[in-house]
Order: C-alpha cells, then sequence, then structure tokens
C-alpha cells in the first residue's frame, strides 16, 4: 500500500532535527525545513526538500512561511530555548495538529508543554536509556518508551518458553506483558494467535511497565562475577600501586 504524503516542517536543523530529516527523506512526504543558518540549508539544497532562511522568532514570518495544509512540525532550534518556546507557541496559535519539540530540560519541556506542544522529546535521555537497557541484558535488543510508563521493547524470546505456546506461556500472567508480534529466522514481525508455539531464535515484540520488562529480561549470570577492587587485590599490592599511581619520568616534567 502507498504510504500517503504528508507535509512536514522541521523548524531548526539541530541534531535532532536533521536526524529526523535524514528519516523524512525516505518516505513520501513534502517536507519543508526553515533555519536561520543559510550554511544548513544549503547541505540540502540537492535533495527534494522546501526550504527557507529565515528567524523562526518572528510570529509573521513564521506565519508567511509556514503553509496553513501543514500536517506537523518538528522543532529543534539547538541549545536557543526560548526560540523552541516561541516557535511551538506560534504553531499552537496557527493550530498545527502535531507539534513536536525537543527538550533541553524538564522545565524547558514543562514550558513547551504549556505552549501547546503536543510530545516532546529528549533524544540524548532516551538514547541512553535504549543502550544502557541494552548493556545491562543481551536478551533486550530495542527499547522504546512510549509514555505513562509503558514501554515497547524488541527482546530475544527465552530458552524456558521456547517450545511452549503463546497461550500457555505465562507471559500476561508471571510478567505482566503482552506479546504484540514475533519475527522468526531473520522474516518480518508478524502477529500470532494464542497457540503459536515458540521456536528457539525467535524474536518478540513485548509492551508492559517499564518494572516488567526490567524483570522479564533480568537472567542469572553465566559465571560468577567478581567486583574489579577484589581481582586488584589478587594481583598484590604492589601492582595496585603501579596501576593507580603512575610515577612521573625523571625532571619531573608536566603534561
Amino acid at each position: 500500500m502507498k504510504q500517503i504524503a504528508k507535509q512536514i516542517a522541521i523548524l531548526g536543523l539541530g541534531h535532532f532535527g536533521k536526524s529526523v530529516l535524514e528519516e523524512l527523506l525516505e518516505l513520501n512526504t513534502e517536507v519543508l525545513v526553515i533555519d536561520k543558518d543559510r550554511d544548513l540549508i544549503d547541505v540540502y539544497k540537492d535533495a527534494p526538500v522546501h526550504a527557507a532562511v529565515a528567524d523562526i522568532l518572528s510570529f509573521e514570518t513564521l506565519r508567511k512561511i509556514l503553509p496553513e495544509s501543514v500536517d506537523a512540525v518538528v522543532i529543534d532550534t539547538g541549545e536557543r530555548i526560548e526560540a523552541s518556546i516561541l516557535a511551538a507557541s506560534y504553531c499552537a496559535k496557527m493550530r498545527v495538529k502535531i507539534i513536536i519539540a525537543k527538550a533541553e530540560t524538564e522545565s524547558h519541556a514543562e514550558i513547551l508543554e504549556l505552549v501547546g506542544a503536543t510530545k516532546v522529546i529528549f533524544p540524548n535521555r532516551e538514547a541512553a536509556q535504549r543502550v544502557t537497557r541494552q548493556i545491562f541484558s543481551a536478551s533486550l535488543l530495542n527499547y522504546l518508551p512510549v509514555g505513562n510508563n509503558v514501554v515497547i521493547a524488541e527482546m530475544a524470546v527465552p530458552p524456558d518458553m521456547v517450545g511452549k505456546m503463546l497461550a500457555g506461556s505465562g507471559l500476561r500472567e508471571n510478567y505482566g506483558l503482552n506479546l504484540l508480534a514475533v519475527r522468526s529466522g531473520g522474516g518480518e514481525f508478524l502477529h500470532c494467535a494464542p497457540d503459536y508455539l515458540f521456536k528457539e531464535n525467535d524474536i518478540g515484540l513485548f509492551s508492559g511497565n517499564e518494572e516488567n520488562i526490567n524483570r522479564f529480561t533480568q537472567k542469572p549470570p553465566d559465571v560468577e562475577r567478581q567486583s574489579v577492587v577484589a581481582k586488584l587485590f589478587k594481583l598484590g599490592a604492589s601492582r595496585i600501586s603501579t596501576l593507580f599511581h603512575s610515577k612521573k619520568p625523571a625532571g619531573g616534567g608536566g603534561t
């Protein structure tokens, strides 16, 4: 099915704004980019986008450039917090239905929501959450918080569920999780019936609250782990001293 074309405006080409633009270029979408830095705009002069060099601090300027038919705006003015707040406020006055804004701090996020942003993004924090959870769980492949403590996670189906039917797996009763879809053998995600039998190397798309997702992915370690301090003491005090207190070269030169 061909995707319905939408009109999306990106106000500001910060790191988040550029990432969104790169994704939109892969879709059947009409994109308008607005930034006051001509050099940033010129990077995309050969891309299929509409572009305008303008400062979004002026409501009249934004009103003239932004089409009334725009479906959504994405706001990323970098560290210019006041500019993003004003842009969100202006878009709300223009009755834009979807206003997605990048926030720098919690207070910044609160103000963005007060002036009309429909969704506030902390891209660095959300990326860090996904990475840290993958570090602590080998079975967790992807992690997406969707709000109100609801999480969607892509996880390897644990070995003790292989050969069991979904209906009898205890997934909801024991872990409070729902299975949204499963993919096997590197294929696409597909919905599965209650009588689906889990296979080895199945990947599941699960939903639930953060606590239950974390509990489901926590598995006993395969080997006994030893603290770094204990390992150092096994090396002996002289070796520890060498590790932590490197001697200065003769002559006492600094760095």
